[in-house]
């Protein structure tokens, strides 16, 4: 007991006048290694009836194609698919809290730490393209696409280099696919 206290009349601890302490209480949007900003989760696209007109009679297609073939599991798979496809185009993006930290990646509540972060690539081509790729070391998951929204690229290119190496990446096939249909 007598240590603690020795220790603390040696430090002679004071406190920081209140402004000061609610200066910095604030969440700042930029600082020098952090960088905050909301984004849609997801580039979403309206989409008219014809869009699911010509989904349902590709879908209509398939299962006739799967009935003269017998394959009745295949026909409830089609289905199914389908009714996926419907419920996730419907589907409006939430605005969602990004962060770029001295500690890695937040989204939302979620850090991805920078130990288990391989590389990033920014793709950017404006008005379509504006998102962070960040290569995981998982194999689960080897790739983490974070929207940018109207953040400025080159600022979080900036911090990022300091923390994880910029590697090129190609655009998934299934990416430029879902673009192309406006999924």
């Amino acid at each position: 007991m007598e240590q603690i206290i020795n220790l603390k009349e040696k430090n002679k601890i004071t406190e920081a006048p209140k402004a000061e302490i609610t200066k910095r209480s604030k969440p700042a949007k930029k600082t020098k290694d952090v960088l905050e900003w909301m984004a849609p989760e997801f580039q979403y696209y309206p989409k008219n009836q014809s869009w699911f007109t010509v989904g349902a009679l590709i879908t209509l297609g398939l299962i006739i194609w799967a009935a003269f073939s017998k394959n009745f599991l295949l026909i409830l798979m089609i289905i199914l698919g389908y009714f996926s496809i419907v419920v996730f185009a419907l589907k409006k993006p939430r605005k969602i809290r990004l962060a770029v930290t001295p500690k890695g990646i937040m989204i939302d509540e979620s850090l991805y730490a920078y130990d288990n972060l391989k590389s990033f690539w920014i793709f950017y081509d404006p008005p379509e393209i504006s998102e962070l790729s960040l290569r995981s070391k998982k194999t689960v998951m080897p790739f983490i696409k974070i929207p940018l929204g109207n953040e400025n690229p080159i600022e979080v290119r900036k911090i990022l280099l300091k923390y994880l190496p910029e590697r090129k990446q190609e655009e998934s096939v299934i990416d430029n696919l879902a673009r192309g249909l406006r999924f």
